[in-house]
């Protein structure tokens, strides 16, 4: 079990999770005795990491809290829509999840009441450190940005439209069929039709 053990940190670059454990069958005292004998830190409940290991808050929030999904702001830094780092976790969360009891000055937070549009777009990206977190794709972001545009800083939601026009990457029909979901297709085509100088058929 040490074995499996060390491949779970060599693999998550130097970190373990009693959910890492979990999923391969280790019973967790056997994570409590290796943390001890190996000199694992613990950083949460349950997350141990070796010395030296820098701390991720986007991975150690989403950690303890997992049906929170990276969004508008943090969604943009994560996926290079913008140039400036948030200095707060921006998080999307489904109908009655509120398990941090207060509201935390770092975090802000949204509730999708509509769990289909909960449900779209969510993707695994990496973090400036490495770690992969669950984040809305650029096309959700996109999307939420637009309906959401009274909302967002006008110089940020430019920023982030611009970016992602350009971006080789963009997926026009993947975005338009999320808009069509989101019941935003006109808002979403017209303001494509804009930045990209075409126009997008129906």
């Amino acid at each position: 079990m040490e074995k499996t053990i060390r491949q779970i940190i060599d693999s998550n670059r130097g970190y373990v999770t009693r959910k890492d454990i979990d999923k391969h069958g280790i019973p967790s005292i056997y994570l409590t005795r290796y943390a001890k004998k190996h000199g694992l830190k613990r950083v949460a409940r349950g997350f141990y990491a070796e010395e030296g290991w820098i701390v991720d808050p986007y991975l150690l929030f989403q950690y303890a809290y997992p049906k929170f999904i990276y969004s508008f702001a943090s969604a943009i830094y994560l996926h290079g829509l913008g140039d400036a780092l948030p200095n707060y976790l921006e998080v999307t969360g489904p109908l009655n999840y509120r398990p941090m009891g207060k509201p935390r000055s770092d975090v802000v937070t949204h509730t999708d009441t509509v769990e289909s549009s909960y449900f779209l777009g969510i993707s695994e990206v990496s973090t400036s450190l490495g770690n992969r977190v669950k984040a809305y794709d650029k096309e959700k972001t996109v999307c939420d940005l637009i309906k959401h545009k009274n909302k967002v800083e006008f110089e940020v939601y430019l920023k982030a439209l611009n970016l992602y026009a350009r971006s080789r990457e963009k997926d026009i029909n993947k975005l338009m069929k999320y808009a069509k979901a989101m019941k935003i297709e006109k808002e979403v085509r017209t303001q494509m039709e804009v930045l990209l100088s075409i126009n997008l058929d129906s």
